[in-house]
């Protein structure tokens, strides 16, 4: 067992839970959905992170201080990380731009993929370093506060926000404005917090999406062909049967069983109408007019 100081980051996806409620089809393209913006999040964690668990739809990730006597590293160590934070969001925004203004899906969760958002709590402390039945933990009070932060008053649903330690060290490397702000904890008492919304920055990535020279605009659609192709979509499916969000009726049911049978014929039209409607339409989706409701 051994104590470290470490930065601790939180990147929980949020605002798709009520859509995915809707119907069972929108349960299955939600976790779609979900899988490929995780994923493009991690993606972009490499040294000095630490992926320490996927916890249901966020990513708890982590980096350590591996000499208490080597400020010189673990100044590194902070800026790296702090130039890292903004790639997550990047890295995120793309995968939900493409999603947004290629679906030509109806079901709640797609056309309203643009209400997904992106929190990223940052808090530096110090931390426990055991294991669990031979598995990595990392525990103690900084990580049970990182996690209590998720839960905060900040009203956006795309964000940035430090600690007050987390800020003292990593503020000179960050860009943009923050917002000073507090939260009340039990245990923890008041907690000073700065915040940085992001939500200008999901307008610009899609805006960006129609700016792209032809081969890179083709690149984009070919990664929303890649996670929405049959393999998943099917793979979702069978997963919502065995372990559905909310009960599902019989005829839900029988339904979702139809959609993995139609599954890769579906998503071979999708792919289709994606490709053709974006490029007929030009613009953004939200400006074109709604997704019909399925």
């Amino acid at each position: 067992m051994e104590q470290k100081s470490v930065v601790i980051i939180l990147a929980d996806i949020s605002g798709y839970t009520r859509f995915m409620l809707e119907n069972q089809t929108s349960a299955a393209h939600g976790q779609v959905v979900i899988t490929n913006l995780i994923e493009s999040i991690i993606a972009q964690v490499d040294i000095p992170l630490t992926l320490q668990e996927i916890e249901g739809d966020a990513v708890f990730l982590y980096a350590a201080r591996e000499s208490a006597s080597d400020d010189a590293a673990w100044n590194e160590t902070v800026e790296e990380v702090s130039r890292k934070l903004d790639r997550f969001f990047s890295a995120f925004l793309a995968g939900s731009a493409v999603a947004t203004e290629s679906t030509p899906c109806g079901c709640a969760i797609c056309r309203n993929s643009d209400q997904l958002g992106l929190k990223i709590i940052v808090h530096v402390g110090t931390a426990v370093f055991h294991s669990i039945a031979g598995r990595p933990q990392v525990s103690g009070t900084d990580v049970i506060l990182a996690h209590r932060l998720l839960k905060n008053s900040v009203p956006d649903k795309e964000y940035l926000l430090l600690s007050a330690t987390a800020y003292a060290l990593m503020a000179a490397h960050l860009d943009g404005e923050f917002i000073r702000m507090s939260e009340t904890y039990d245990g923890f008492g008041s907690v000073e917090t700065r915040v940085r919304l992001m939500d200008a920055a999901q307008i610009a990535a899609r805006e960006a999406l129609y700016k792209l020279p032809p081969a890179e605009f083709d690149a984009a659609l070919a990664v929303y062909r890649h996670f929405a192709n049959a393999k998943n979509v099917a793979r979702a499916i069978v997963a919502q049967l065995r372990n559905p969000i909310r009960p599902f009726t019989w005829r839900e049911r029988l339904a979702l069983v139809g959609e993995l049978v139609v599954a890769p014929f579906k998503t071979r039209v999708i792919h289709w109408r994606a490709a053709t409607a974006i490029r007929r339409r030009g613009r953004m989706r939200t400006e074109w007019g709604p997704l019909p409701k399925r």
